[in-house]
């Protein structure tokens, strides 16, 4: 078997020369995470990969394609928050008659090598897999969770990853009852009290709001549940957050984020993000979703939840559902998520290696 390892040029539009086989290796891994999840609530669109994988002061990514005998077999990426010293993120996807085996392996040792060249040293991933229920399984050192023993394990552990926590992924259905989402809410805003207002928008970010926004967007590096996965502080500021603004507006892609403020302090107590590319007919995405530690207890997380939800229907009427990733053992969001209609669709493994 004849595999090569070639780097991956990301067009700058898609009518230029090489978007073709860009747009050939985004669909072979899309195909490859719904072969996996069993579901297409994780297809990328390529018009926003293009914008996504474009290097900027804050991000990096460097792409490469796996081919056997001259044909696609596989894809990867290594991105790196130029904000941090010494984590990576790594994705590997994989066409589907090399599922497991010599091409994966290719792969994860490039990205090794790429990564010891940018100078970072903890490699960290994700894998997908379906909901449904097996005997064969692991369980992460979290207890709680688990995945099952099938090909994405088996690359992952071959290559000497550790499987540090394990994620749900849920979705809610946009075009359903929101009878919950307005029961919840209710009950969530007498609980928090007159200390505490909602601030929603969609697309750019409100001048106002961006310090504020970005310092809270900070916290998801230090304040969520991570496993046994190794945490770095990212950095972000209001510059960051209207740069990434820029970038969607360029490919298409819709935020609606919405913000609780302490009103004592200015501070901001609570965001939740969604997300959803040019096609709005295509899934919402949620992002990021945090309690502030200091302001836990009040029922925040549920004010962001249900405003977004009942906003985000207003504005994006045709998307059929969100869909969110949660650890397992952050019992609180899961509750709230459940509360609202949430339901497993997927999970997800988190793993990490540390290179020598």
């Amino acid at each position: 078997m004849d595999i090569r390892i070639e780097p991956v040029a990301v067009p700058e539009t898609l009518d230029a020369p090489e978007a073709a086989e860009f747009v050939a290796l985004a669909e072979l891994s899309n195909q490859a995470w719904r072969r996996e999840s069993g579901t297409d609530l994780h297809d990328d669109d390529p018009r926003e990969l293009i914008v996504r994988w474009r290097e900027t002061p804050y991000r990096a990514t460097r792409v490469i394609a796996a081919r056997v005998d001259g044909e696609p077999a596989g894809m990867a990426y290594l991105e790196l928050d130029k904000t941090t010293q010494e984590s990576a993120e790594i994705d590997v996807s994989l066409a589907a008659e090399h599922d497991d085996g010599p091409v994966a392996d290719a792969l994860f040792a490039e990205l090794e090598r790429m990564a010891r060249e940018s100078g970072r040293r903890i490699l960290q991933s994700w894998t997908i897999h379906r909901a449904e229920p097996v005997e064969d399984r692991v369980i992460p050192p979290t207890g709680a969770g688990w995945i099952p023993l099938d090909a994405g394990y088996r690359r992952m552990v071959r290559n000497g990853y550790a499987l540090g926590q394990v994620e749900r992924n849920s979705v809610f259905d946009l075009q359903g009852s929101y009878d919950a989402v307005d029961r919840l809410l209710e009950q969530a805003l007498a609980k928090a009290g007159p200390d505490y207002r909602a601030v929603w928008w969609s697309g750019a970010t409100p001048p106002e709001y961006a310090a504020g926004y970005a310092a809270a967007i900070a916290r998801m590096s230090s304040d969520v549940p991570v496993g046994e996965l190794s945490a770095e502080q990212s950095v972000w500021d209001a510059e960051r957050v209207f740069e990434r603004d820029g970038r969607f507006a360029e490919a298409g892609t819709l935020m609606g984020v919405t913000l609780v403020i302490h009103e004592p302090t200015g501070e901001v107590a609570a965001f939740n993000e969604l997300q959803i590319g040019p096609d709005r007919t295509r899934p919402t995405s949620q992002w990021g979703t945090l309690v502030m530690p200091e302001h836990r207890g009040r029922r925040l997380g549920a004010i962001v939840k249900c405003v977004g939800l009942r906003r985000w229907h207003e504005i994006v009427p045709e998307s059929p559902c969100v869909s969110t990733f949660n650890a397992e053992e952050n019992r609180y969001m899961l509750d709230v998520n459940e509360a609202v209609g949430f339901v497993p669709a997927s999970y997800a493994g988190a793993w990490e290696k540390k290179l020598a």
